[in-house]
């Protein structure tokens, strides 16, 4: 979304507000989100969600760079302290039921007729069902569809479907504990660094579990930022910032006071130059 912090307090100025053509838009006054940036974060309460620092699938390495960005807020006057979130490790499996059964329903419009890509010469009304939907939708696309088919469909509903909304909410309950103790949760983005170019990713499961400390966030809608914490062997380590419901404006100026106290926005992976 952006190079920066202020980057982004720029972008959400201009995204920002109440659309009264948008059932799903909050009716929350505008505000102007690079107004703060510059004020100090000295007394803020940062919680650190320690059962993501000791995830065993944690790379050493990036929980070292983590530690760094820890020590450089609190130099800079944060309050750190520790924070249990125990429905964290439901959130890969919770997410990837609830998502693609969304992706299933949204998605059932894009028949070739109505929506999206159109197939040539269609011999039939099902071949150009099922050409459009073949030769439109990648992997990924259609791998969430199958799923979200298969979790919504009769005799697997209430055993997935709704049981994963009740996970969610219990992930929801543990953030809202959470912030009547901190004003920010911090954890690490990623469990590895940024996958290197060259890389074959054929194996959806291992890039599924690359999302494992920030999914809690979207399961909650919880507004969150992800910031560069340094380079381990030239690829880039992040780590991410939740913020409290509506609360952009503190998540970004702690964001902006770390990137200028660092300079770690501004490196670049080896080739990127």
């Amino acid at each position: 979304m952006g190079a920066s912090a202020e980057d982004c307090a720029m972008l959400l100025n201009a995204m920002a507000g109440h659309d009264t053509k948008d059932s799903t838009s909050v009716p929350h006054e505008k505000q102007d989100y690079t107004k703060g940036l510059e004020h100090g974060i000295k007394g803020l309460k940062i919680g650190v969600i320690t059962n993501c620092l000791k995830d065993e699938g944690l790379d050493p390495g990036i929980k070292n760079k983590i530690e760094d960005a820890i020590t450089v807020l609190e130099q800079l006057g944060a309050i750190i302290q520790p924070i249990e979130l125990p429905n964290q490790h439901h959130s890969v499996a919770c997410y990837y039921i609830i998502a693609p059964a969304e992706a299933s329903s949204n998605l059932s419009r894009y028949d070739g007729v109505r929506f999206g890509y159109r197939c040539d010469n269609p011999k039939s009304l099902d071949d150009l069902y099922q050409r459009s939907r073949s030769e439109g939708f990648g992997d990924e696309v259609k791998r969430r569809i199958m799923v979200g088919t298969y979790v919504l469909s009769s005799g697997f509903y209430d055993a997935y479907y709704i049981k994963a909304q009740k996970i969610r909410q219990l992930i929801k309950q543990d953030y809202v504990k959470a912030f009547k103790k901190v004003d920010i949760l911090l954890s690490p983005t990623s469990p590895n660094t940024a996958l290197p170019l060259e890389r074959d990713h054929h194996d959806p499961n291992a890039i599924y579990l690359a999302d494992k400390f920030t999914i809690g966030t979207n399961m909650a809608g919880l507004p969150g930022i992800a910031l560069p914490a340094g380079l381990i062997n030239g690829l880039p380590v992040g780590f991410q910032l939740t913020g409290n419901y509506l609360d952009e404006a503190t998540l970004l100026r702690v964001g902006h006071q770390f990137q200028q106290a660092t300079d770690w926005h501004k490196a670049m992976p080896a080739g990127f130059e």
